[in-house]
C-alpha cells in the first residue's frame, strides 16, 4: 500500500490504525472528550478539584494565556504552510524537463494533504476564544470554573492531534518531493 504514491516500508497492524487516524480527522474531537472524561472522573473518585479550578489564580490565568498563545502562533503557522503548500504543490516543471514527483499526486491526494492543514486551523482558533473567555470568565475568582476550563482542554487535546496530523502531512510532502 502506499499514500500519496509514496510506498511504506511498515507492515502489520499498526499501519492500518495510524492511517485511519489520518483519514478520520473529526475523531480527534471524540478522543479529546474522552481524555478529559477520564480526567474528570479520575478527579471525582480522587475527590480533587475538577480540571485546574483548585489551582492558584495567577497559575490558572498564565496556564490559559499560554495556551492561547501557543495556539494563535500555531495556527498563524499552520496558515502560513497552506500558502506555502499551495505553491509547492502548484509547480510545474519548465518544458522538456521531467516531471516533478509532486506532479504525480492525483487531485484527490492533493486535496487530502490540503484538508490536514485547514482541518486544524479553526480548532487552533477555537482554542484561542475558549482560553480567553475563560480567563475573562474566571476574572479574580480564587477558584476556577471547571466547564469552561474542560471544552479549553478538550480544544488543547483536539489540537494536538490535529497538529500531529499536519507534521505528517508535512513529512509526506518532503518525502515526496525528495523522491
Amino acid at each position: 500500500m502506499s499514500l500519496y504514491e509514496v510506498d511504506i516500508e511498515r507492515t502489520g497492524r499498526r499501519r492500518s490504525v495510524w492511517r485511519w487516524f489520518l483519514l478520520h480527522p473529526a475523531a480527534d474531537y471524540l478522543w479529546a472528550v474522552l481524555g478529559v472524561l477520564l480526567w474528570l472522573g479520575i478527579a471525582m473518585l480522587a475527590r480533587q478539584p475538577l480540571m485546574v479550578e483548585g489551582a492558584d489564580t495567577d497559575a490558572r490565568r498564565t496556564l490559559l494565556q499560554t495556551l492561547a498563545t501557543l495556539a494563535g502562533a500555531t495556527a498563524g503557522l499552520t496558515l502560513t504552510s497552506v500558502s506555502m503548500l499551495i505553491n509547492v504543490l502548484g509547480k510545474k516543471a519548465a518544458p522538456g524537463q521531467r516531471e516533478l514527483p509532486l506532479e504525480r499526486l492525483s487531485a484527490a491526494h492533493r486535496r487530502q494533504i490540503g484538508e490536514v492543514f485547514l482541518f486544524a486551523i479553526p480548532g487552533l482558533g477555537l482554542l484561542v476564544v475558549a482560553a480567553l473567555v475563560t480567563i475573562v470568565l474566571e476574572g479574580d475568582a480564587p477558584t476556577g470554573l471547571w466547564i469552561p476550563e474542560a471544552v479549553v482542554f478538550v480544544l488543547a487535546f483536539a489540537s494536538v492531534l490535529a497538529l500531529l496530523r499536519v507534521a505528517w502531512a508535512l513529512r509526506r510532502v518532503l518525502a515526496i518531493a525528495t523522491a
